[in-house]
């Protein structure tokens, strides 16, 4: 299926009658491998400027010791990288828990073709991703009894296109 739109793991592709949702659960993981990095780049600098003999670092020992922990995260976030590629290169349509829209019966599917809402029940809105502290914005359709986060955001101009594409989707 040619894909329209794809960001942080979550895509959407389109043919024919029918509409996939897909998430490959690697947000978590990015973001993750991302703060560790970041934290053993820092912790790396620091301990390597105490062992250069910068004045705020007391002992060889506590250079050693930050320089340690820094290999301790990366490698951590290093072990997280083949299950994140694994992730990403999974065909779409082996994907679990990608959802169908399927213009045809009028239904949203889920993964094991069980019914989950009528499409004239769901609703398509853009919501404030609180795990992030507003820096991301999730689309997300809720149906009663029902609801799943379908596309994730840094751009809140995007999830509100996004939002607006899958209204049209859904109403014809």
């Amino acid at each position: 299926m040619p894909q329209i739109y794809g960001e942080c793991g979550y895509e959407i592709h389109r043919e024919g009658g029918q509409t996939l949702l897909v998430d490959r659960r690697t947000w978590w993981l990015g973001y993750a491998m991302g703060l560790l990095a970041l934290v053993s780049l820092i912790l790396a600098v620091v301990g390597a400027l105490g062992l250069a003999g910068a004045p705020g670092v007391r002992s060889d020992v506590s250079a050693v010791l930050l320089l340690v922990i820094a290999a301790g995260f990366a490698s951590i976030g290093v072990l997280m990288l083949p299950v994140y590629r694994r992730r990403r290169a999974l065909p779409t349509a082996e994907v679990p828990g990608a959802a169908v829209i399927d213009h045809s019966a009028g239904v949203l599917r889920g993964s094991g073709h069980d019914v989950l809402a009528q499409l004239e029940s769901i609703r398509v809105a853009v919501r404030i991703d609180w795990w992030t502290r507003g820096w991301m914005r999730l689309v997300v359709l809720t149906w009663p009894g029902g609801r799943r986060v379908v596309f994730r955001s840094s751009s809140h101009q995007r999830a509100r296109i996004i939002a607006e594409s899958l209204r049209d989707v859904l109403s014809g």
